[in-house]
């Protein structure tokens, strides 16, 4: 009987020719790569494999781990044993990651690429075995990656405000990003774009080797390179906004909102340099009435607030017909003696003696009595005693 084949591999020297053919047209998986050239040719030894069709879920999910691993690992030895790279051959190693998990389904024998129609205990076991996670990039991540700071330096630059040396340590971290399909499944840069990104972030290359390698001015590189990074700079603030905004509209906190809003109704809506004027104007229309208080002095005028006798002492005393009568004649502005008005204060009677005075006065006298008596009594004994 025919043996049960499980998968079908292959083995060549890698170029961007083989690559295509064995992995686009055949639908291969790489499945490791050389770190030593070949002596020879110069060329990496590649093993690629294609499992055959799927007779379950899960069991079938070893081939897209496998490849996601390698992946993986291809990546980061891009800037060390694979660095003399073309860059093209680079990123068509990397563009399954950038596919996402259906592109690795497919190859494993899937019938299409779509997360949705595929074996959801397959791709679990794919992200379980992988260790990659297929969940967009969070807030809580990206600032794992890039800090505040670094953010707004991609502003700058994105903005064409400032060189693109400034952000060139940010390009590994960038470049991480992407070709580990953290950007989200929308997200996509234009080959030349992902090429530069690669070469300048992966494989530490310079603008003047991108020129040479892609053929284009450096006018025209630079233009792409900072097109690429305003891409990905507008993608992490849109990021921040909007997880910003589902924590402050959601939840609790749109609970606590709504009641401070609820509670603000009831405050004035005046600032503070229009409640002040408001209330020095109406003071002002309080003096100006010029009411009259009962402080003593008959006909003088004063302010509310002066209602203090010890105060009202040192007043002057007058009307002011009193004072137009005593000032007529009188030079403006000129010392010409002493002015003289009429008091009209009303003059109180003087206070009756307390009672407790009055009692000793009374007391005073009534001995004063009693000791007169005295000395007449004696005198009529005195005398009787004489006849």
């Amino acid at each position: 009987p025919t043996p049960k084949l499980d998968w079908l591999g292959t083995s060549f020297g890698l170029t961007p020719s083989l690559h295509n053919f064995w992995h686009r047209k055949v639908g291969m998986t790489m499945m490791y790569l050389r770190q030593t050239a070949n002596e020879l040719t110069g060329e990496h030894s590649a093993i690629m494999i294609r499992a055959l069709p799927r007779r379950s879920g899960w069991d079938d999910a070893w081939l897209p781990a496998f490849g996601v691993d390698a992946r993986r690992r291809i990546g980061r030895l891009l800037g060390g044993s694979f660095r003399s790279m073309e860059v093209s051959l680079a990123v068509s190693l990397l563009g399954d990651v950038v596919g996402g998990f259906g592109s690795w389904m497919k190859n494993a024998g899937g019938e299409d690429g779509d997360e949705d129609n595929m074996d959801k205990t397959a791709l679990q076991e794919v992200k379980k075995r992988s260790g990659t996670q297929s969940s967009t990039l969070t807030s809580t991540e990206l600032h794992y990656h890039l800090t505040p700071h670094d953010l707004q330096r991609l502003e700058l630059y994105s903005r064409n405000l400032c060189d693109h040396h400034l952000v060139s340590d940010l390009i590994p971290s960038l470049s991480q990003l992407y070709f580990t399909s953290r950007m989200g499944p929308g997200f996509r840069l234009s080959s030349v774009q992902a090429a530069l990104l690669c070469g300048m972030g992966l494989q530490s290359k310079s603008v003047e080797d991108m020129t040479a390698e892609l053929g284009l001015p450096v006018n025209q590189v630079l233009a792409m390179f900072n097109k690429a990074v305003k891409k990905m700079s507008l993608a992490f603030h849109n990021l921040l906004v909007e997880e910003e905004s589902r924590g402050l509209l959601g939840g609790d906190a749109l609970k606590k909102a709504e009641s401070k809003a609820q509670k603000m109704r009831d405050v004035v809506g005046q600032t503070l340099e229009e409640d002040t004027a408001e209330g020095a104007t109406k003071a002002m229309e309080q003096l100006t009435k010029g009411q009259v208080l009962n402080s003593g002095v008959t006909g003088t005028r004063i302010a509310p607030e002066i209602s203090d006798p010890e105060i009202m002492k040192y007043a002057l005393k007058g009307t002011d017909e009193e004072w137009a009568t005593a000032l007529k004649g009188k030079g403006d502005g000129v010392d010409e003696g002493t002015i003289q008005i009429k008091s009209t204060q009303v003059k109180t009677p003087k206070k009756r003696k307390a009672d407790g005075d009055a009692l000793e006065s009374a007391l005073k006298n009534e001995k004063a009595m009693k000791s007169g008596k005295k000395e007449k009594s004696s005198k009529k004994k005195s005398k009787r005693k004489s006849h």
